[in-house]
């Protein structure tokens, strides 16, 4: 009996010594929503919406986090660019390296980090006569992962810019997703 009991405590401890979804040291993000044009870009796009994945790399004794993302972002012309270019759109595409900080939040299903990065950003558009463009950018933030209904997600928003063609580009994205 008394064997049957060490067991079973055994494959216990082994059974809930895995680390919690809370305590990922990998993560992967998909997620997307809504981005809004800012300064130069403001005035030649509509709000447009964004796609994005990430890899995350998290301690759960530390509150410093590296996260890698790749991001697409796409904003249709307003209707004075259109009157000059044509129907098309804009789009941004980049890859970023962040560093995160997870704010402190112990008990909660929430967890708020702050986010901010550098990388290449590749500008393009869909008309004839606008040139592709790779230049370096930054990007910083506020999110908070969230512990709901039992999915791990996400809600993101972000300052990002970066230059094209001898004018800033500057967007907000606002992001939701999951992580896996």
């Amino acid at each position: 009996m008394r064997r049957w009991i060490l067991a079973t405590c055994a494959v216990m401890a082994v059974a809930y010594s895995r680390p919690t979804d809370a305590q990922r040291l990998v993560s992967i993000g998909l997620g997307g929503g809504v981005s809004a044009p800012q300064g130069d870009l403001r005035s030649g796009a509509k709000l447009g919406w964004n796609a994005l994945g990430s890899l995350v790399l998290s301690t759960p004794m530390q509150p410093l986090g590296l996260r890698a993302d790749i991001a697409y972002n796409r904003f249709a012309f307003n209707a004075t660019s259109q009157a000059v270019l044509g129907n098309g759109n804009q789009s941004v595409g980049s890859a970023t390296l962040n560093a995160t900080y997870r704010l402190p939040t112990p008990g909660t299903p929430i967890s708020p980090h702050l986010i901010a990065g550098l990388g290449a950003y590749r500008t393009d558009c869909s008309v004839t006569g606008c040139s592709a463009a790779t230049h370096f950018g930054w990007n910083v933030g506020l999110g908070t992962k969230l512990y709901v209904l039992g999915f791990r997600s996400f809600l993101e928003a972000r300052y990002h810019r970066t230059s094209a063609n001898g004018s800033s580009v500057n967007y907000f994205p606002v992001t939701l997703g999951l992580l896996f």
